[in-house]
């Protein structure tokens, strides 16, 4: 604005305030420690089916989802994904599940919402926990039914359940937890107020993004939608179809239950920006509101590029309207183990977009190690890793999934996504839904330490 052209001297200002920036940046990345190359990681599974009848604030802990973990450093950070198949005993029922820590509840509680007996629920429980203690910790994965009438099975038919702890230094972790009650009301997309964090990174890094939120849906109508994402920098980690990386229905009103999104970002070095926000898209109903209430959590963990592979992203939407596993074009990553023993964190998201009222689709995990058979990583091959159903009373309408595989050797492995539907007895043909119009998969290489 004040440049002079015999002088020079708007021009030089310029010049000054863009070298003045940079070496602001250059010193803002050399206090960034890298990260390290290899973690403790502890895996606890069991098959074993357990009944659970315990009610209200007494918790029953999981058979065999048992770990002690101790931290090297006092400030280390332990990242703790559990994955169970919960199936109902009744018709409507309800469950909730939490992961402990030396015997109390540490991570926000997670819910299932049932009206069908035998209809199973997939419960994906991811939490980033900085215990401040260099000693031994007790972690369990612990469930209760909300009054003495409700009873349910966990691996009714010998489905695998496992607990993973990944210990990781606190200079690669970023979070941030509020239980703060906020409404969102139907409109465009809206920062989440509080959920916000910074994160810098080297060049080559990746972030593991995880957001587990706990919400009541006021609203029982299958027109409406809540919908939540992740951007970075006001970049949506969904993809350029801006459809979100979670939505969330319902049939019955105020049922509380637990959200997660997760996905590996591959930002440029620098000092990034991570929001959540949320959505609600109403159908003729007007007054409905999606509360966000109870704990939430937002963790961002930078990992070294060079034992992540992926992200692969979707290629196209695609039509599935098969009884048969169909492969999503574009969601595989291929992966070698450094040895026989390591262990790999798969981390993927996508969407499901059902073109009937009725529906029932599933998803799953698939590994093909070099040329043998492909292997269904999920609970059963008939199930899958998770259904997404018109039948469910309250449900998360979009697949993801947190994921420790041991395949036993050095590969390489290849994983991909498989989807299915289900013919619902409406008519004649499958109801088809739309997948692909985001979504993506990683392979986080766990080396052993």
């Amino acid at each position: 604005e004040d440049y002079d052209e015999e002088t020079g001297e708007g021009e030089e200002d310029e010049e000054d305030e863009e070298e003045d920036i940079m070496r602001r940046l250059e010193e803002l990345m050399s206090r960034v420690k890298p990260c390290a190359e290899s973690y403790q990681v502890a895996l606890a599974q069991s098959t074993q089916p357990q009944r659970v009848e315990t009610a209200g604030s007494k918790w029953t802990y999981v058979k065999g989802l048992r770990l002690v973990v101790k931290p090297t450093e006092e400030d280390d950070c332990v990242l703790l994904v559990a994955n169970c198949l919960q199936t109902p005993e009744s018709s409507r029922e309800s469950s909730s599940w939490a992961i402990h820590r030396n015997e109390a509840a540490v991570s926000p509680k997670f819910a299932t919402h049932s009206r069908q007996r035998g209809w199973n629920n997939f419960v994906c429980m991811p939490y980033l926990d900085q215990p401040g203690k260099k000693m031994e910790l007790d972690y369990q994965v612990a469930a209760t039914a909300p009054d003495s009438n409700t009873r349910f099975m966990i691996s009714q038919d010998k489905q695998r359940r496992h607990l993973v702890a990944v210990t990781l230094p606190t200079h690669q972790c970023a979070w941030l937890e509020d239980d703060e009650r906020l409404f969102v009301e139907p409109g465009l997309w809206a920062d989440v107020e509080g959920m916000h964090e910074v994160v810098t990174t080297l060049p080559g890094e990746k972030v593991l993004t995880i957001c587990t939120m706990q919400y009541s849906a006021n609203w029982a109508s299958d027109l409406n939608r809540g919908r939540f994402t992740i951007v970075r920098d006001d970049v949506g980690l969904d993809g350029v179809h801006d459809r979100g990386l979670q939505s969330v229905r319902a049939l019955q009103p105020n049922l509380q239950r637990s959200l997660v999104m997760a996905t590996i970002d591959e930002p440029p070095p620098g000092p990034h920006i991570y929001r959540v926000r949320a959505a609600l898209t109403a159908g003729i109903e007007t007054g409905v509101t999606n509360t966000l209430q109870g704990s939430r959590q937002l963790a961002l963990v930078r990992l070294p590029g060079g034992t992540v592979f992926g992200p692969s992203r979707v290629e196209e939407p695609v039509v599935i309207d098969d009884g048969r596993w169909t492969e999503i074009p574009g969601l595989c990553v291929s992966v070698a183990l450094r040895r026989p023993r390591d262990k790999v964190l798969i981390v993927y998201h996508t969407d499901c977009n059902p073109q009937s009222y009725f529906y029932e689709a599933h998803f799953t995990l698939f590994r093909r190690s070099g040329s043998g058979a492909a292997c269904n990583l999920g609970f059963c091959d008939e199930f899958g890793m998770e259904m997404v159903s018109s039948d469910y009373v309250a449900s998360s309408e979009y697949p993801v999934g947190i994921v420790c595989d041991v395949p036993g050797s050095v590969g390489p492995h290849r994983y991909y996504i498989a989807a299915k539907v289900k013919n619902m007895g409406t008519s004649t043909e499958n109801p088809s839904v739309v997948v692909g119009y985001s979504g993506s998969i990683s392979a986080i290489l766990l080396p052993t330490t």
